[in-house]
């Protein structure tokens, strides 16, 4: 009978000190706020699979993609596409609860006055105005969709801010999900929040996993999935992206324009 005891405690123990049995390489930077690994990380404790994450640094989608495709990187956070969704392994559970859908528009300053009429798609549409996308970005082929011209950029996507800022570039405006915007307005003094519209399509970011790294679906696809059934991912958004629900950004007075997926 103690033996038998002594043996439990013994397991009970080892289990508790045993190494995570996943590791996971995800793209981010130590020290900086990871939304992605912070998810995956509490997701999979909560469904029993504890992970050892490596960050791997900060890359454009297009990069991300590449290291994808070889293994540098086993998965990544991003939107959802028909060539992803051909090249890689996916879990499709949105995480981010629609707030990626939902973009809002970084414009030049004094551009508002443009925008204040516009209530409709068509009075979008007629404005006529050029939206800078990346050329990976799930955005540029939702965009064409609906008959909306936009400005691709290949590579280092982060230049559309200075394009857009000078006002003289050819790119009108940058769409970004609300949680982006609420994170990254304050860093663009030298651009202004669009302040009454909110464009909105029935798409968020899902999880694409390296085809060299098939042995991790089974795990995240049960994690994500509890993790949304649970309300986990619905907590982290507030926790992770607090300033999206900030009154000051208005996310629910704003004029919903919907878009049609491609």
């Amino acid at each position: 009978m103690i033996r038998g005891l002594v043996a439990v405690l013994f397991l009970a123990g080892w289990g508790a000190w045993a190494e995570p049995s996943l590791t996971i390489r995800i793209s981010g930077t130590e020290g900086k706020p990871n939304y992605g690994r912070e998810l995956l990380d509490q997701a999979l404790r909560a469904a029993g699979y504890p992970a050892r994450f490596e960050l791997a640094g900060e890359f454009p989608a297009l990069r991300r993609e590449a290291m994808l495709a070889d293994g540098r990187l086993s998965v990544s956070l991003m939107g959802e596409t028909p060539a992803r969704d051909a090249q890689f392994l996916s879990v499709k559970v949105g995480v981010t609860d629609n707030l990626m859908g939902k973009r809002l528009l970084f414009i030049p300053k004094g551009a508002q006055k443009f925008y204040d009429s516009v209530k409709t798609l068509d009075d979008f549409r007629r404005l006529g105005k050029v939206g800078g996308v990346g050329t990976s970005w799930a955005d540029r082929a939702i965009w064409a969709a609906n008959g909306l011209p936009t400005r691709a950029i290949e590579g280092n996507w982060k230049v559309l801010f200075s394009l857009v800022a000078s006002g003289t570039r050819g790119v009108d405006y940058l769409t970004r999900g609300a949680n982006e915007m609420a994170v990254e307005r304050g860093r663009h003094p030298d651009l202004e929040v669009e302040k009454h519209l909110v464009l909105v399509y029935p798409a968020d970011h899902i999880l694409y996993i390296s085809p060299m790294c098939p042995e991790l679906k089974a795990p995240l696809e049960k994690a994500l999935t509890q993790a949304r059934d649970s309300g986990l991912i619905k907590r982290l958004v507030r926790e992770s992206f607090p300033g999206t629900f900030d009154p000051a950004l208005g996310l629910d007075r704003r004029t919903v324009i919907p878009l049609a997926l491609p």
